[in-house]
């Protein structure tokens, strides 16, 4: 349990087992932690140091003994916040380095299981207030299993706090999802297939099941022009 978001905020492996050991277990010595981890007091030494540098745990005396002990889990946020202070500093300068392709379109591909978290983080970054998302096809089941609830209630956030529309083509009987700014219709199962379109501002999203999944983005005006009439004309057969 935790492990791997711990993971993504820079954590390894060994980090992990240590960190989660204090968490359940209070104040230990290496010995003990050892005992508790299975690690060799070898990686336990160079672990706890990492995670005292990182300001997750920290160490006391005790009768001439040194305990470690973790240290308030709100210190995770200040991981997160270094990391993201770091990446503001560059990004200006990335930015001048980047060669700009002059292209009317851009295609990319996507594949994994976060590709579903890949194309959330582009909506919420891109998407304005009043704007409209296009979904043809989508499986709420998959949405709410790969996607992580905290991502899934930002979103949702998101577009309530934008006032950000939702229309949305299903399978007949297939999930919906209760929210006031998405409008759900249904269509027969062969009009729609095995893949999901999503459409938004100049992009058009083509998310494939499979292991892994796979996302194409292809963003060009016309193209994202084109699929928004295609999906109009199957709205308008659609079922409420």
């Amino acid at each position: 349990m935790y492990e791997e978001q711990l993971k993504e905020l820079g954590l390894t492996d060994n980090e992990v087992r240590i960190y989660l050991a204090l968490i359940k277990h209070g104040m230990m010595n290496p010995y003990e932690l050892s005992d508790k981890t299975g690690l060799h007091r070898g990686y336990i030494y160079d672990s706890l140091e990492r995670l005292q540098e990182k300001g997750v745990v920290s160490s006391v005396l005790k009768a001439n003994k040194k305990y470690f002990q973790a240290t308030d889990p709100a210190n995770l946020v200040e991981i997160l916040r270094i990391k993201l202070e770091t990446v503001e500093k560059i990004v200006p300068d990335l930015k001048k380095l980047m060669k700009i392709e002059k292209e009317d379109t851009k295609i990319e591909l996507h594949k994994g299981r976060f590709v579903y978290r890949t194309i959330i983080k582009d909506i919420l970054s891109i998407l304005k207030q009043k704007q409209e998302v296009l979904l043809l096809g989508i499986d709420e089941d998959i949405l709410s299993t790969e996607v992580e609830p905290l991502y899934l209630k930002r979103y949702l956030n998101f577009i309530k706090s934008k006032q950000i529309k939702e229309r949305i083509i299903i399978k007949k009987g297939a999930k919906k999802v209760e929210h006031k700014n998405l409008q759900y219709k249904e269509l027969a199962a062969e009009y729609i297939g095995n893949t999901t379109q999503i459409i938004y501002n100049s992009k058009v999203v083509i998310f494939i099941m499979g292991n892994p999944y796979h996302a194409i983005t292809i963003e060009n005006k016309q193209v994202a022009d084109t699929y928004r009439k295609q999906f109009e004309f199957f709205w308008k057969i659609a079922e409420p």
